[in-house]
């Protein structure tokens, strides 16, 4: 009878921590999808931009200091260098680029796969300085960047795991 009830426990409760795992491990990939479907409407959004939202951004001879952190945490996730990109005159450079070098192409390939979490926290530290409401009141192109720029530091900070 001991032997039963001992069997019966352990199928029971084996059965059930299986259960759990495989319910937790189904919440983790429903969460996984979730920000990629996140992240792939945001880079559509990116890509839906034109090139006079961008001259927009560009245009700036003294950009408002918003729009110049939020500039210069999406180009150190893009992998320029942070020291680079602290200076206004190049970040006008780096926009107008074309081809593969463009900023939309840019973003359109990009993978997350060379983003360190010291480089997102860096990111990280530059958009917590941004109001997302004055950012969503001055272009239609930085509330976009913003917003990938956003999900892409939050992503890596928040997991290793990345999927194209």
């Amino acid at each position: 009878l001991l032997h039963t009830y001992t069997h019966t426990y352990t199928h029971t409760h084996t059965h059930t921590h299986s259960l759990s795992l495989s319910l937790s491990l189904m919440l983790g990939c429903q969460g996984i999808i979730s920000k990629l479907e996140r992240l792939k409407l945001i880079k559509k959004s990116v890509m839906d931009l034109t090139a006079s939202h961008i001259a927009e951004i560009k245009s700036y001879t003294a950009p408002p200091v918003q729009i110049h952190k939020l500039l210069m945490s999406l180009l150190i996730v893009l992998g320029e260098d942070p020291d680079v990109v602290r200076d206004w005159f190049e970040i006008q450079v780096i926009l107008v680029r074309t081809g593969r070098n463009s900023l939309k192409r840019r973003v359109q390939e990009y993978t997350g796969e060379q983003l360190t979490v010291a480089t997102a926290k860096r990111a990280a530290k530059l958009l917590s300085d941004i109001d997302k409401r004055e950012i969503n009141g001055i272009s239609k192109a930085a509330k976009v960047f913003y917003l990938w720029t956003s999900a892409v530091v939050d992503d890596r900070l928040s997991s290793d795991i990345y999927l194209q």
